[in-house]
């Protein structure tokens, strides 16, 4: 008795370790997501929800008609959507849950084996057709993409003509399967056909009112057809063909599919030709490009017969454009080249469509980029310049304006004698550039040379001095000569004229000669006399008696008189004992007051021609 209470009360023991129902946990689980399937997969396996309980999933469907389940594999039935129950069994503290979701068997694409290309002679006639394999079982449907060469009747083909057209075969769809679709290529072969020619046709407008065709020979029994493409040029009604207007157009002969022939077509070509214009000449143009214009020109169409519309076309439109207006053809100059301009006449009345073509050359002068002055030294190694960038590919040759100084070899300038040349590039004409130039200059320094005093140099009033002693030097570069005060002196020519009495200052300076540059100036005082009176010539004895001559303003006994008092801005020259004139600065002016300006006022007092006053007053 007492060993079956212990064992009682162990049993109560290990009752009483185990988990009560009311403290089991719910696992957590995510919601199913819906599957599909395709209906020829033949199976599927099924993805559950997540939990965190390790617990096993099965599922069922609940149309076991679309699929059924084992474990988590399905096994697809048909097409269509079932629900799905996923159950997940307890396991350790977590009890067992399930979770609904849908899976869905969508229809497939059937698998279409090859169709083979199909031949057969239109002799015939008819052909059965038999479907590619499939691995769905559907209907069968057919059409031909030409049927003028096969028309499909069921899975009959009827053939109509010789040629190729393709067949598309369509499978129905079904419960499981998607509809599908094949093509093949039907050549439909003809019996050998011998055919003649189909001769073009050129008439004159108005020869024939009207004129039937002749079919071309065949081996084929088969009937002609004729058609025109322009109806403007000709009618054509059965076989007569009716010329209308000045013009070309196509006629096309088809002959029809006949027994085991198949349909032929030839064409040939219908011209009917007007009346031939007189057309005046085209003459070529030579047009030169600038920089500086719009570069536009105008032709005229040539004269003509015929009254038909001019217009104009350019057969380079990159060198020159041409647009029309009338008999006139507007020019546009784009670049140098050259292009043919046609100029073409309409169809009018009687007359026929005519053109003439001229060519249009495009010179351009070219350009060039600068080159810049050199300064050298006597003595310099000669330097080669290379020509300028140019937009023409002519030879360059060089000159220069003095050998002496610079002598050219080739591209190379060679430096010489102290002095300036300027050196020109020249280009000679290519294609369609122009000759063009472009220069510099060269100055090359010399040595300054030594140069010794200047004399003083005198001069009358109206005297020129054409040579003066120049000072001594080491160079044989010319003499210049300038002077401070040209109211006094002036060099006219490099030579010396007296102007009026007085004193001034003469500067000469020695130009570049040799291996010697321009010297250093030097001066000296020139004083400007009066002019030295010329004697009267003793008339010659004449039977003819003469006039009493009349005195001259000098032939007084009494010498002029001359008086100049300066007060401010006030000159007042007074003369006694002779007829005068009086001079201020070139200037004629009168006896008495005279009002001048500020400066050098050079007083000058003539009798006749002869200076005999000549003073110069500082006015401040």
């Amino acid at each position: 008795m007492k060993k079956k209470l212990i064992a009682a009360a162990l049993v109560l023991g290990l009752f009483s370790l185990q988990t009560p129902a009311a403290f089991a946990a719910f696992p957590i689980v995510s919601l199913p997501v819906p599957q599909t399937a395709k209906f020829d997969q033949g199976t599927a396996t099924l993805i559950p929800p997540t939990s965190n309980s390790p617990g096993a999933w099965s599922a069922t469907t609940t149309d076991p008609t679309i699929a059924t389940v084992k474990g988590l594999v399905v096994t697809i039935i048909k097409a269509g959507t079932t629900g799905v129950t996923y159950t997940q069994a307890a396991s350790g503290s977590f009890v067992s849950v399930s979770r609904v979701s849908r899976f869905t068997v969508e229809k497939a694409s059937p698998k279409l084996g090859t169709w083979a290309p199909l031949t057969a002679t239109l002799l015939s006639r008819t052909l059965k057709l038999t479907p590619p394999t499939s691995t769905a079982v559907a209907l069968w449907s057919y059409r031909s993409s030409d049927t003028k060469i096969a028309t499909v009747s069921g899975d009959a083909l009827t053939f109509l003509d010789a040629g190729t057209t393709t067949i598309t075969a369509t499978q129905s769809a079904s419960a499981n399967w998607l509809g599908g679709e094949a093509t093949t290529s039907l050549t439909v072969t003809s019996l050998p056909k011998i055919l003649g020619t189909f001769t073009d046709i050129t008439i004159a407008k108005d020869s024939v009112s009207n004129l039937n065709l002749i079919e071309p020979t065949s081996s084929s029994p088969g009937a002609w057809t004729f058609s025109i493409a322009n109806t403007s040029i000709a009618t054509l009604v059965g076989k007569v063909l009716t010329p209308k207007n000045i013009g070309t157009t196509t006629i096309t002969a088809r002959q029809a599919a006949s027994g085991g022939y198949g349909s032929s077509t030839l064409t040939m070509t219908l011209t009917i030709l007007g009346a031939t214009a007189a057309v005046g000449d085209f003459k070529d143009v030579t047009y030169t490009k600038t920089a500086s214009t719009s570069n536009t020109l105008s032709i005229f169409a040539p004269t003509s017969s015929s009254p038909g519309a001019w217009s104009f076309s350019s057969s380079d439109p990159t060198v020159a454009s041409i647009t029309s207006s009338g008999n006139i053809g507007s020019i546009t100059v784009y670049k140098s080249g050259k292009t043919t301009i046609t100029a073409s006449q309409a169809v009018s009345g009687n007359y026929g469509a005519t053109s003439k073509t001229m060519v249009l050359t495009v010179n351009s002068a070219p350009t060039y980029s600068t080159l810049e002055d050199l300064q050298k030294v006597v003595g310099d190694i000669p330097q080669t310049i290379l020509p300028p960038t140019s937009t023409s590919a002519g030879a360059w040759t060089y000159t220069s304006s003095d050998p002496a100084v610079v002598s050219i070899t080739g591209q190379k300038l060679n430096f010489g004698d102290a002095g300036t040349a300027v050196i020109t590039l020249t280009q000679a004409v290519n294609d369609y550039w122009l000759s063009g130039s472009t220069s510099f200059k060269v100055t090359v320094l010399g040595t300054t040379p030594t140069v010794g005093t200047l004399s003083p140099v005198k001069v009358e009033v109206g005297q020129t001095l054409t040579a003066i002693t120049n000072p001594s030097s080491n160079s044989s570069g010319k003499w210049k000569y300038s002077i401070t005060d040209p109211t006094i002196a002036k060099v006219v020519n490099n030579a010396i004229v007296g102007v009026a009495v007085g004193t001034t200052t003469i500067i000469a300076t020695q130009s570049p000669g040799g291996k010697y540059g321009q010297s250093n100036s030097v001066q000296a005082i020139l004083t400007v006399v009066a002019a030295t009176p010329k004697p009267t010539p003793t008339p010659s004895a004449s039977a003819t008696p003469k006039p009493t001559p009349i005195p001259s303003a000098t032939s007084s006994a009494t010498k002029p008189v001359v008086k100049v008092t300066v007060k401010k801005r006030v000159i007042n020259v007074s003369v006694k004992g002779s007829i005068v004139s009086v001079l201020i600065n070139g200037k004629k002016v009168k006896l008495g007051n005279n009002t001048v300006k500020p400066g050098a006022n050079t007083v000058i007092v003539k009798v006749g021609p002869t200076v005999i006053f000549n003073k110069t007053y500082r006015i401040k």
